[in-house]
């Protein structure tokens, strides 16, 4: 059977409205590409010196846009990353998702040794959106911890200068000296197997005395020290611990 001249047109015009129809259905709008930001703060600081065992605060995160609104990013995952002295950054913590906020609960909140903090963002796409967020990282919290020499002193029946090393270090030395026209040694103590360290030591009248205990830094801890006062009055001595 032939196909007439007018069928022809017809079939025509209804392949090419057909095709029209399946272009229209296709998708309408691109994946669009944001930049993002971290910041990072522990505590109200952003690098902070702390005795061992003090206490810092917990770190406080969060991820924005970088196009000038500060929007938070609303998906995605978080790592808090921590380097050790001599170490590469390692994952500590992870928040996996992001969305009501970033937490890592009290992971760090306590001077614990000398430590570098950042949080590293995954980066992730918003399917709501249609938004592909990029990975950042944040800036870095420098964590520097001292010896804490908890320092006492008393004169009761002689001056005794004394005080419990943290963290427990045993047969660890300490360096003791005096003022007399700037510091100049007194003597070498060394913690015993329980971290006390003692010196006995001579108060004067007058200005009275003034003696340090200082303990040598490492890579894990900073270098620290401890004062005291020791003085006669009378007939009797006493002694103060200002530090």
């Amino acid at each position: 059977m032939r196909t007439t001249k007018l069928g022809a047109v017809l079939a025509s015009l209804a392949i090419t409205t057909g095709t029209a129809a399946v272009l229209a259905a296709g998708p309408a709008q691109a994946d669009t590409e944001m930049a993002t930001q971290v910041t990072l703060v522990q505590g109200d600081h952003g690098s902070v010196s702390a005795l061992y065992g003090t206490d810092l605060g917990v770190f406080s995160s969060q991820v924005t846009t970088t196009d000038g609104t500060n929007t938070p990013v609303p998906v995605g995952s978080a790592d808090l990353q921590q380097k050790l002295p001599g170490k590469d950054w390692k994952t500590a913590k992870t928040d996996p998702d992001i969305s009501d906020g970033i937490s890592f609960g009290s992971y760090g909140s306590k001077a614990k040794g000398n430590v570098r903090y950042r949080v590293h963002y995954i980066g992730d796409t918003d399917t709501t959106t249609m938004t592909t967020y990029d990975e950042s990282y944040s800036n870095t919290i420098i964590v520097s911890t001292a010896w804490n020499l908890h320092p006492q002193a008393s004169c009761q029946p002689r001056c005794r200068f004394f005080g419990k090393l943290s963290p427990s270090a045993k047969h660890h030395k300490v360096l003791i000296q005096v003022r007399h026209h700037g510091w100049k040694r007194y003597k070498v103590v060394h913690t015993n197997r329980r971290s006390h360290w003692t010196v006995f030591v001579k108060p004067s009248r007058g200005g009275g005395t003034y003696y340090r205990a200082v303990v040598a830094g490492t890579k894990h801890l900073i270098k620290n020290y401890a004062l005291g006062h020791f003085t006669i009055i009378g007939k009797s001595a006493y002694s103060v611990s200002p530090r």
